[in-house]
């Protein structure tokens, strides 16, 4: 994952409340070159689950990123208190796609720091009058692990965008190059020489590119 990791080139810190899908999210993890953004969301005994909001209080949302608004308020988002997390998961706004993924770990809040274990993915984040339970991305020994999550879930997608990145580049240098061979061509070069220069035999060089030189009509 060391490469993926390197991807990373944001992280955001001051997500605007109307921002779909991330709803008031206290931070964002972004990649160079594709447009996802993973960041962490807080989940409630009920399956609820919740991001970002105002200090002890964290907004409610919908599986699909977006805010779930006061009844009788429209302009005021729904809120639960920091006391009532029960754990995390990491989720992705996936651009491309046009569609919010929750995955699947379950991070599990544990009540005693002694019950801490990250290998089981239980988490200690304070009494319940503490706001921590709303910053564990914060966490330094925390975030990697969220990161690795979020890296498996984008790899395809990289993966395809670097393919298509690099097949791009090497449609650009394939025209320079046959420029480049019909130019040393027209000035006599003979196959012989073009071919030592581009690392193949005369007949490989020719057979490459005179094609080229001599369209069928």
């Amino acid at each position: 994952m060391k490469r993926l990791a390197t991807l990373v080139a944001i992280r955001h810190t001051d997500h605007c409340s109307n921002r779909r899908p991330m709803k008031g999210s206290a931070m964002g993890w972004f990649t160079e070159g594709s447009d996802h953004e993973g960041y962490v969301v807080c989940v409630f005994a009920d399956g609820m689950y919740g991001s970002g909001g105002k200090h002890m209080q964290i907004s409610l949302m919908n599986p699909d990123g977006t805010t779930i608004w006061e009844i009788d308020d429209p302009d005021s988002p729904a809120w639960r208190p920091p006391s009532q997390v029960v754990g995390w998961k990491v989720a992705c706004s996936c651009e491309p796609f046009k569609k919010h993924v929750i995955l699947d770990t379950l991070w599990t809040r544990v009540w005693d720091p002694a019950e801490e274990d990250l290998t089981r993915h239980h988490i200690y984040v304070g009494d319940p009058s503490s706001d921590d339970a709303t910053y564990v991305s914060d966490r330094e020994d925390l975030e990697p692990l969220f990161l690795a999550q979020w890296h498996s879930h984008i790899a395809p997608d990289l993966h395809l965008h670097t393919i298509q990145t690099l097949g791009e580049q090497l449609k650009k240098i394939e025209i320079q190059l046959n420029e480049a061979v019909a130019a040393a061509r027209s000035d006599g070069i003979s196959w012989d020489k073009i071919g030592r220069a581009f690392g193949i035999t005369r007949q490989g060089a020719q057979k490459r590119w005179d094609a080229s030189e001599h369209p069928s009509s």
